[in-house]
Order: C-alpha cells, then sequence, then structure tokens
C-alpha cells in the first residue's frame, strides 16, 4: 500500500472514532487521562498518607495512656475522639483525621455558635457552682470532656482552689444542640445541675441569724448567700417586719427561710405565758400579710424559755450549738475563728445580721466551708437531709 493509501485507511479509521457508538466511551477515557495527567503526585498520595499518619498518632496516645483505662473512643465525621480515666483524672484528645493534628472541643461545635456555646456552658456552670469556683475556672484551667449519647461532661482540673470534690458540669445536649457539628440524642426531660440540689450524703450545717431584719446588711448577707449556694435561717422580731416589709419578703422569696424571733424581743422566761402567746399571733399575722405563708420554727430570744413556754406555743423551738458572739466581739476573725474550730456535721450555728463585721465573716467564711466538704443550708433543709422530722413543742439545738 502506498503512503497516501496509509494515511486514507487511518482516516477511515479516524472517522469511524466520531461515530455515535464510539464517542461516549472515548470522551471518558480521555477525561480520566486529562484527571490522571494534571493531578498532582502528593495530592493523590495524600489521603493514604494522611491516614497512616492518623493511625501513627493515636497509637502513640495509646501508649502514653496504656496504664490508664479507656473510656471511649468515637469519630465524629473527620474528627478521632479518645477518653482516659487515670485515678479520675480524665484526659480526652480529638485528633483532625484531615490533617492530622491534636484539636479541641471546638472542632465539633460550628464555627460561627462558638461565643454562644461559651455562654451557655458559663450559664449552667453558675447554676451549679458557688461564684468564687466558676471564676477560679474563668482564669483558667485543664478542661476535659466525656462525650456520651445524649451529653457532655466537662471535668475540670488545675483549678486555683482547695476542694475535697472533683469538679465537672453535665451538660445535656438540649442545651447545645443548636451549636453542635455532630448529631445529638435528645432526652424528653432532663435536670440541670443546681447548686441548691444539696446531697444528703455530704456535710451539712445551718447558718442563723438572729434580731432582724436589718435593712442592708440582711440583703448583703442574702447576696453573700446566693454567690455561695448556701440557705441560711433568719429569726426575725415581729414589731421589725413591718418597717422593713420588704427586706422580709425578698428573703421569703429567695429560698431562704424565716422563723419567728418573738415580736418584741421579750425574755420568755420573765414574760407571762398569756403576753407571749398574744405578741406570737400578732407576729405570725404580720408575715402571713407580707407573705401569704406561716412561721414554722421559733428562736426565743436570748435561748431563754421554760417548760411552760415550750408547751403552750405550737410551734418547734430552736437553739444552736456554737454560738459565734458576734455581738459582743464584733471582730471577723474572731467569728472565723469560733466556726472553723468548733463546726461538725449538723450544728447550728448562731450569728446577727446587724454588723458589718458579721456580713465580712460569712463573705469570707462561706468558700472556705464549701472548700472543706460543708453545705450550708436553712434548718429545715438541714432536717431533711438528715432525714429528720422537727417536731412541735421540741427544742433543737443541732441536727444530726
Amino acid at each position: 500500500m502506498s503512503f497516501f493509501g496509509i494515511i486514507i485507511k487511518r482516516s477511515d479509521n479516524m472517522k469511524k472514532l466520531f461515530t455515535k457508538e464510539y464517542l461516549i466511551p472515548i470522551s471518558i477515557v480521555v477525561v480520566f487521562s486529562i484527571l490522571n495527567l494534571y493531578l498532582p503526585c502528593e495530592t493523590k498520595k495524600s489521603f493514604t498518607k494522611d491516614k497512616v499518619k492518623v493511625s501513627v498518632l493515636k497509637e502513640n496516645i495509646e501508649k502514653e495512656n496504656e496504664k490508664n483505662t479507656l473510656l471511649a473512643k468515637e469519630s465524629f465525621n473527620d474528627i478521632s475522639y479518645l477518653l482516659y480515666n487515670d485515678n479520675n483524672n480524665y484526659k480526652s484528645y480529638f485528633i483532625n483525621e484531615k490533617d492530622d493534628k491534636i484539636t479541641d472541643i471546638y472542632s465539633i461545635v460550628k464555627e460561627n455558635k462558638r461565643t454562644e456555646f461559651d455562654e451557655k456552658v458559663n450559664y449552667l456552670l453558675n447554676l451549679k457552682y458557688p461564684k468564687f469556683i466558676v471564676d477560679a475556672i474563668n482564669e483558667g484551667c485543664t478542661k476535659n470532656y466525656d462525650i456520651k449519647e445524649n451529653k457532655m461532661i466537662i471535668y475540670y482540673t488545675d483549678v486555683n482552689v482547695s476542694l475535697e470534690e472533683q469538679l465537672y458540669l453535665t451538660v445535656n445536649y438540649n442545651e447545645i444542640k443548636d451549636y453542635l457539628e455532630i448529631t445529638c440524642k435528645l432526652d424528653n426531660e432532663y435536670q440541670n445541675e443546681n447548686g441548691y440540689n444539696y446531697d444528703p450524703n455530704k456535710k451539712s450545717i445551718s447558718l442563723t441569724f438572729d434580731d432582724g431584719p436589718n435593712g442592708n446588711k440582711t440583703l448583703e448577707i442574702l447576696d453573700i448567700l446566693a454567690e455561695n449556694k448556701a440557705h441560711a435561717t433568719f429569726f426575725m422580731v415581729g414589731n421589725k417586719m413591718n418597717y422593713y416589709s420588704t427586706v422580709v419578703t425578698t428573703v421569703h422569696n429567695s429560698g431562704n427561710e424565716i422563723g419567728s424571733h418573738s415580736y418584741n424581743h421579750c425574755n420568755m422566761k420573765t414574760t407571762k405565758i398569756n403576753k407571749i402567746i398574744e405578741q406570737e399571733e400578732l407576729t405570725a399575722q404580720i408575715y402571713y400579710e407580707l407573705t401569704q405563708d406561716t412561721l414554722k420554727l421559733m428562736r426565743p430570744p436570748y435561748g431563754s424559755i421554760n417548760s411552760k413556754v415550750k408547751k403552750s406555743l405550737d410551734t418547734i423551738f430552736i437553739t444552736w450549738n456554737i454560738d459565734t458572739e458576734d455581738w459582743r466581739y464584733r471582730d471577723v476573725e474572731h467569728i472565723k475563728e469560733v466556726v472553723l474550730n468548733e463546726v461538725d456535721d449538723g450544728d447550728i450555728i448562731l450569728m446577727h445580721d446587724s454588723y458589718e463585721t458579721t456580713v465580712e465573716a460569712v463573705r469570707q467564711l462561706l468558700p472556705i466551708l464549701y472548700s472543706e466538704g460543708y453545705q450550708v443550708v436553712s434548718v429545715s433543709e438541714l432536717a431533711n437531709l438528715k432525714g429528720r422530722t422537727l417536731e412541735k413543742n421540741t427544742i433543737y439545738r443541732s441536727i444530726n
């Protein structure tokens, strides 16, 4: 065949390539050939390379923690997650499989929702813990995360406060579902942790304040109690209640407790019984008109009471077993020393919401008591925690 014959023959073959039956298969081959030509070698190899790297990274982490207990090992999209426990010291790891680097909790939080996520966690933290603990946590600490099916547990370590307990916060996904990149299981019902859900297995004591209400001093103590997730019982004098009516209602509505301290701070041993009964009825009436509630507890002024008074008044009598004598010494350090040297589980402590020194002593005492494992509660809460039913016509100095 001549040279031109060969050319014509090849031209005929080329025409066949562009017929309908050949065009589509050839197009596919051409596309893949072009991709293979221009796709960088590094890109083609990187997926396999990353997988190897991630596997090595996990192996290194597992070697570091081989003496610890592996609690969780999960994957969320391109994020791997590991959680270990070493004698209640939790260590969590988030690994970004795309770049094979250790990342953090924000890897599963939507980028534009990180501020809202932090604000929600801080809100829930304030529900659970006293202000001094929240402040210490926010100053900077190590956070480790237990990512469960329906909730997240955050463990806080290296917090700059001395405590007898492990600090942690349980966050239900219902609270943070809108901020997360991962799919969550939601509960139909749940309850956030609350610092006022007291634990019957912990040590508990009651602070009590006599001779009020006393205006701003009472309110200041109320604020200090709130900052420390504490409650107290205020034994108020009847003839002061109307004058400080807003203080009475504020204390009542705060979750703290109010008891009677007589109508005019009389000595019940030396006052006629008919007069005592008449004045107690008047105090109860004033209190009811202000709060629509009834007085259940009574503290006799000076702790002075006899069997006749005890039988005649249909109430529960509360005295004390620790007397700070804050009215006598009016010294912050003295008040603190008395409480910290004598305090024990079930104690009822006597103070007065009448002095600035008492206010300051309470401010300093409550974080110390919390750190030493004490819950500071009202008298009635103390009885409930101890499983005791307080009976009328009976005197209680402490509750165990």
